[in-house]
């Protein structure tokens, strides 16, 4: 039998350790933003295939309406807004301790500010980072039962 929590993520935003997620199955997905390959069938049926060299990614994630981080994610979107003056590049590193799944994502910026959305209940803000060269690594968990 394998097991799962969520309580063995780890997400660091330029080394500060995000908390206070949202609810649900979605909460942090990590992709790549283009085919790693694509390919070509000609006329007489050969493919050709071609390798991507784009590595880049996003990380989208979801915050409570009352987390801690989203105020830091706010402050470090302020200074992409100042320009070259004050931008800091993004840097994302994602690990499940358990399955030992990582992703590494360098060299990036903040997508967008999350919306500000109020009503009778606390929501989500939803956060966005896009990196130039991201590196995912599933990883494998042992037996629950061995």
């Amino acid at each position: 039998m394998r097991a799962y929590s969520f309580k063995n993520t780890v997400l660091l935003v330029n080394g500060v350790a995000i908390t206070g997620f949202s609810e649900g199955d979605d909460v942090i997905k990590i992709s790549r933003r283009s085919d790693s390959a694509t390919d070509k069938v000609g006329a007489d049926g050969k493919m050709m295939m071609s390798l991507s060299s784009d590595r880049s990614g996003e990380i989208t994630f979801k915050l409570q309406q009352t987390s801690s981080s989203n105020r830091f994610l706010s402050q470090q979107a302020a200074l992409q807004d100042g320009g070259t003056d004050t931008f800091q590049a993004v840097a994302v590193k994602f690990q499940d301790t358990y399955r030992n799944d990582v992703a590494d994502g360098s060299v990036g910026y903040i997508k967008k500010h999350a919306e500000l959305t109020r009503g009778a209940a606390a929501g989500d803000q939803e956060w966005t980072i896009v990196v130039e060269d991201l590196d995912m690594l599933l990883g494998d968990q042992s037996d629950v039962t061995a």
